[in-house]
């Protein structure tokens, strides 16, 4: 039903459309609402109030001209006789569009690229999402991911504005007489501005978030660490939890839903500290696109989410770098030219330690990390550039408890080589080859106990290893046939290699993987094509069809998936607009997490026969606000359907035998919907973000529940995020983030009772006095709901330039103001006098942590 209402919606919005264009432009009725002004600013009242795009050149039109208005002009036609008298003009109707010409031309005026890179001044690093915009028609598009753009602009001369975030916005004039490159350089001005694009511009291209990492301190601090990677934590929809492979839950979804990519690498686990820190150094970060409701055609892979993050290609034309010194660990970047102006370098390091003040509130807990990145890039010429990628990372986690202990081990290998070129004015190319590799060592040390003494007479430790490799090649095109149509597709063919599962027995932690027994690899093969269109209906109404197909071989195993993709963003006016978003997609691995050996143990296993793909279907419905005050609020609905999600068998264990491992695993449904609101106000000193999050998540299997559906783990009905920004001047700002949510969901028993008559053949067949068991009786899975969970961090900053240009910075806070808990656990224990209580425990990976940092900038 979802679907069909969408589906009549959008043909709505075009049947209006194509009703309009058979009516002439020139005879449409049209009011303006300004009685006096320049020729510029009543063709821009045209295209906002009547919605009709005009083109025209400053060339031969005096656009700064002021006409005061009759009164007597009801068509479009009434109007440009004023605008337009003893101009030597005419308007042409083409394509539903109004083009202003010459008078005695017989044709518009031809239509050339205007085409190039955006980048930083002096370093050439590419700007993503970077703004250019005509000023006379507000005709603009932005940067791709690797600084390109192209625009289609009539000959003649044009004055455009070029703008990004924290950088001066610059006015550039160009006479067009043909095809013309132009690389522009942006200079930073240390200031955050919010572009406001005017008329023929404003449309959404689509609802991924170009998420800003640096204007809230306290929610991007892990203990002084700086992590931009935690700023989509402000995002409706988004959870954050810890002991996952990616910190976050999205809309409903699993942990392992969600695609990371590094500079267009898959990476499998993108965090340390047991998903409290991402992987991604603040001192090599550049930019991060984050998708939750409208997914491009170009990914695929998982189902819930794509965090998309680039880092620094390297400064060509001086040596700078960037170290930072905080509680959890040290960093350092340093970036420059190899050969000026053609080859630069980026290397990124970080290790961490545990501090004395640390080790107070974490006797128990030991962890080691570290982070290297290398990045070179060379300018074969003004159409080639070539990039190099080196990632290496590992954790060590050790957690010592009164009974058990645990070892984790984690890390991941990611190289790349990359080539962008240059097609031509209107067309670009990206090729890759790209390798990920992950490997995950869990150890779980139990103490056997002699069964008449009671005393611990040996120790045993089960150790599991597992690890995936993947290969792949891809290339992605970007075609702009003209202004209002836009081509992307491409191609990726990949390789898999997963070595699930392999054990060890021994008395002591194993952490040699050659030592573990070898199992059966698991590989597989899949192959993706892909096409999109980005349509400039008129200026109010764009649309993006895609389809994103893959097919894919596991041993005798074939699947083929179709999935369509479709967005549509209607401009209301100038400040409002709606938009409609529908995704399918398929995801071939499934993550497994053992309940029985402690903590992370997580393996890929691949889709079989038995195990089936994971799909999803979502649709979502949005409203978007933003006005020149710097105001911005958003409300979106969604609904979103995934099917084959996967559930341990009660009792089994995939650890036991890699013959039968698939037996061992439920497959079932799940399903979420809700409302997702966020609203944004800047002022001069402060800047103020609110979201909050009414959510439904439910999952149903078969053979869990009787059948009946369930709420999912993490179903928490409501989150509202809050974070609040204060600079009082240019060497302080001052940072508060806080959350607040309802509890998990978990299961306990209703009712105990002995087992007086052995129906449950639960009594010690050696217990000599045989004395009889519980059994539990739960009339539900998920029946309860822990504590609310709720967390507040603070942080402020103070910068200092020294003569020598140096650039200082001083950062002082408290992560988990609150000493918040980071995870509930309840669960029922016996006491002396025979009865049975509730425990609560709060699990947290740090307290209330005061931090210090350090950052300089040379």
């Amino acid at each position: 039903m979802r679907r069909v209402t969408m589906i009549a919606v959008l043909i709505m919005l075009v049947a209006t459309q194509v009703k309009a264009q058979d009516t002439s432009i020139l005879s449409r009725p049209f009011h303006p609402s300004l009685k006096k002004g320049s020729i510029r600013e009543f063709l821009e009242d045209l295209a906002k109030q009547g919605g009709i795009d005009v083109e025209y050149s400053s060339t031969f039109l005096e656009i700064k001209k002021v006409i005061t208005l009759n009164g007597k002009e009801a068509t479009v036609a009434d109007l440009l006789r004023q605008l337009l008298v003893n101009q030597e003009v005419k308007a042409v109707e083409i394509n539903n569009k109004l083009i202003i010409v010459r008078a005695n031309g017989t044709s518009p005026q031809p239509v050339y690229a205007l085409y190039g890179f955006i980048k930083e001044d002096g370093s050439k690093e590419p700007l993503i999402n970077a703004t250019i915009r005509e000023s006379a028609t507000g005709k603009g598009t932005i940067t791709n991911t690797y600084g390109y753009f192209s625009l289609p602009l009539t000959a003649g001369n044009h004055t455009l504005l070029v703008s990004y975030i924290g950088y001066t916005t610059k006015t550039v004039d160009v006479k067009l007489s043909g095809n013309t490159r132009t690389d522009i350089p942006l200079s930073l001005n240390g200031i955050v501005q919010e572009i406001i694009v005017t008329a023929g511009n404003s449309l959404k291209k689509g609802t991924g978030a170009n998420i800003r990492t640096d204007e809230y301190e306290a929610n991007n601090n892990l203990i002084g660490e700086n992590d931009p990677v935690r700023s989509r934590d402000l995002q409706p929809g988004v959870i954050n939890i810890q002991e996952s492979t990616d910190g976050v839950l999205v809309r409903g979804g699993n942990p392992d839903q969600n695609l990371f990519l590094l500079d267009g690498n898959e990476v499998f686990n993108p965090t340390h500290l047991l998903g409290a820190l991402s992987i991604v150094n603040k001192t090599s970060f550049k930019s991060m696109m984050f998708y939750k409701s409208d997914f491009p055609s170009r990914f695929g892979g998982l189902i819930s989410s794509v965090t998309d993050v680039y880092t620094k290609d390297g400064n060509m034309s001086q040596w700078k770098g960037e170290a930072n010194l905080g509680f959890l660990a040290g960093s350092a970047t340093i970036e420059g030219p190899l050969i000026k102006n053609k080859t630069a370098v980026m290397v990124s390091f970080r290790h961490n330690w545990m501090s004395p003040r640390l080790k107070l509130d974490q006797e128990s807990f030991s962890t080691r990390f570290y982070d290297f990145h290398f990045k070179i890039t060379h300018l074969l010429n003004n159409n080639n550039k070539l990039m190099l990628n080196i990632y290496n990372g590992n954790d060590r986690i050790s957690v010592k408890e009164d009974y058990n202990n645990n070892l984790q081990k984690w890390g991941n290998k990611l190289a790349s080589l990359g080539w962008n070129h240059v097609l031509g004015p209107r067309s670009f190319v990206n090729t890759s080859f790209n390798l990920s590799h992950y490997n995950n060592l869990a150890g779980f040390q139990y103490t056997i106990y002699d069964d008449s003494t009671s005393f611990p007479v040996a120790n045993r430790v089960y150790s599991t290893y597992s690890s995936i490799a993947h290969y792949n090649l891809k290339t992605q095109f970007e075609v702009y046939a003209n202004n209002n149509i836009k081509f992307n597709f491409g191609a990726k063919a990949a390789y898999t290699k997963i070595k699930p599962f392999s054990i060890d027995i021994s008395k002591e932690f194993q952490e040699d993987i050659g030592d573990f027994k070898a199992i059966t690899p698991l590989p597989f093969m899949d192959y993706t094509l892909y096409y999109e269109n980005e349509i400039n209906i008129n200026h109010r109404l764009l649309i993006r069809p895609g389809i994103h197909f893959t097919t894919y071989k596991f041993r005798d195993y074939h699947f083929s998936s179709f999935q369509p993709r479709f967005f549509a963003a209607y401009k209301i006016n100038a400040t409002q607009q709606f938009y409609v978003a529908y995704n399918k997609l398929t995801q071939y691995l499934h993550l497994l997490n053992n309940p029985f050996l402690g903590m992370n143990n997580m393996v890929w296993v691949p889709s079989t026969r038995l195990l089936k793909p994971e799909e999803s279907t979502s649709a979502s419905v949005g409203y978007t606000y933003k006005d020149k005050t710097n105001t911005t609020v958003s409300a979106e609905v969604y609904w979103k359907k995934m099917y084959n999600i996967t559930n341990y068998v009660d009792g089994g264990n995939i650890f036991s035998n890699d013959s039968t491992w698939e037996e061992n695993i439920l497959t079932g449904k799940g399903w979420s919907y809700g409302l997702e609101l966020l609203t944004e106000k800047k002022l001069r000193k402060w800047l103020f973000t609110l979201s909050y999050t009414l959510s439904w998540n439910w999952r149903q299997f078969d053979d869990l529940n009787n059948g009946r559906k369930f709420p999912y783990k993490y179903d928490r009905r409501h989150v509202v995020n809050l974070a609040v920004a204060y600079k009082p001047n240019k060497n302080w700002d001052i940072s508060a983030a806080g959350s607040i949510s309802s509890g998990d969901v978990f299961t306990m028993p209703e009712k105990i009772y002995p087992d007086f008559d052995n129906s449950q053949h639960i009594i010690d067949p050696e217990d000599p006095v045989q004395t009889y068991r519980f059994i539990y009786y739960n009339s539900a899975l998920n029946q309860f709901r822990t504590l609310p969970y709720y967390r507040m961090d603070i942080a402020a900053n103070y910068y200092l330039t020294t003569k020598k240009r140096w650039q200082h910075k001083f950062t002082a806070g408290i992560y988990n103001l609150l000493g918040s808990a980071s995870k509930y656990n309840y669960d029922l224990q016996a006491s002396i006098d025979g009865k049975f209580n509730v425990v609560l425990s709060k699990n947290k990976l740090f307290g209330v942590s005061p931090f210090l940092s350090y950052t300089i900038n040379f």
